[in-house]
């Protein structure tokens, strides 16, 4: 299974669409894509709800417990979940990463816009009314590309001197262990992929609809920002 969502990564490649290109060929300016993470925040402070949302579907707690644990280091647990920290909640990481940026003005955050409230609740919508496996495989994948995407976000943000390699914190954070929380998300839907049946092909339109919506939201955050006054 993660051989092909592998390969529906690399096909449907989001780090080739509009944002990446902007990003590491210099067009985008600091500035656009300042405003970008502005948006961004409202995604990676909603993204915990569709997966509690998913979680709550769950009848048994073996089913769960892949989705209690990614729910704790959302929440800023430890790995071994040992220790819980309030300032390394993925909000707050991100946070300080826009404070970083110097993406935080005396107007504090932006409103939320309506590309990233359209990503929010197609993964709402998802996890609360699809079936389960595509829910599994529409989180799944928005996790194991964010890895790669991370890493690659925090290199050009390094690169263009923008940021300090040591005060990237959430990227830095997210490219070690999003492949991790993937793989619990798609362990949970092993059994569907392996029976081959109608199953297996809702975890594939799970896999699909996440790509798609992913990428949908960073091109449109580039459009956003592009627009911007």
């Amino acid at each position: 299974m993660i051989t092909w969502v592998e390969n529906q990564a690399h096909t449907k490649a989001i780090a080739q669409n509009a944002f990446f290109n902007s990003l590491l060929n210099g067009e985008m300016s600091r500035e656009e894509f300042a405003r970008t993470q502005r948006q961004f925040f409202f995604a990676v402070r909603y993204f915990s709800r569709p997966m509690a949302a998913l979680m709550a579907r769950q009848p048994s707690s073996s089913l769960r417990k892949g989705l209690v644990h990614n729910l704790m280091e959302e929440h800023g647990s430890a790995e071994d979940g040992s220790r819980m920290d309030p300032a390394l909640s993925h909000d707050l990481t991100f946070v300080r990463f826009l404070e970083t940026l110097g993406a935080i003005g005396p107007g504090g955050l932006d409103r939320e816009g309506a590309s990233v409230r359209a990503f929010n609740t197609s993964l709402m919508g998802t996890c609360l009314m699809e079936p389960v496996e595509m829910a599994f495989g529409c989180l799944g994948v928005i996790e194991y590309v964010f890895a790669d995407l991370s890493a690659l976000i925090g290199q050009a943000v390094v690169n263009r001197g923008w940021i300090n390699q040591i005060r990237l914190v959430h990227y830095t954070l997210h490219a070690e262990i999003d492949r991790r929380h993937a793989g619990d998300f798609f362990e949970v839907v092993t059994e569907a992929w392996d029976s081959g049946s109608e199953r297996r092909r809702l975890v594939e339109e799970g896999v699909h609809l996440g790509l798609h919506v992913f990428n949908r939201l960073y091109e449109d955050l580039w459009q956003e920002a592009r627009l911007t006054p």
